[in-house]
């Protein structure tokens, strides 16, 4: 019984090994990595509501003047993107192509414009 011990005791310390050779290459290959530098949408439009927030307190008028890098579906890379365009996104008035995206305030209006600070969490403006 000693005997066959050994090797199964092997066969499982190999096979362990295998596997963490297979993960450490997958790794530092890209496998594991493929997303690493792109940034998810609703991530974007919280930096983005975080900047209008601590920057602007909240101001209507900057939303525009508010960007953070964003790759959206069908961008080669990412991008400065507005938070006015991630409104857009975010309401359900299109979604965010490229910078040449149209913007909350020429697409919304003043309501899109105030629905897009309420949704950012800040008050909502008269």
């Amino acid at each position: 019984m000693k005997g066959a011990e050994l090797p199964i005791n092997m066969i499982v310390i190999v096979a362990v090994a295998v596997l963490v050779l297979v993960v450490t290459a997958g790794f530092f290959g890209g496998f594991f990595a493929s997303n690493v530098g792109t940034i998810g949408f609703e991530q974007a439009f919280n930096n983005a509501c975080s900047n209008l927030k601590s920057l602007y307190n909240c101001a209507v008028d900057n939303i525009d003047q508010v960007f953070v890098n964003y790759q959206a579906a069908g961008m080669t890379k990412a991008e400065p993107i507005n938070l006015g365009q991630l409104c857009n996104q975010k309401l359900g008035r299109g979604t965010v192509t490229s910078t040449a995206s149209a913007s909350i305030t020429s697409t919304g209006g003043t309501n899109g414009v105030k629905d897009c600070v309420v949704s950012c969490g800040c008050p909502r403006p008269a």
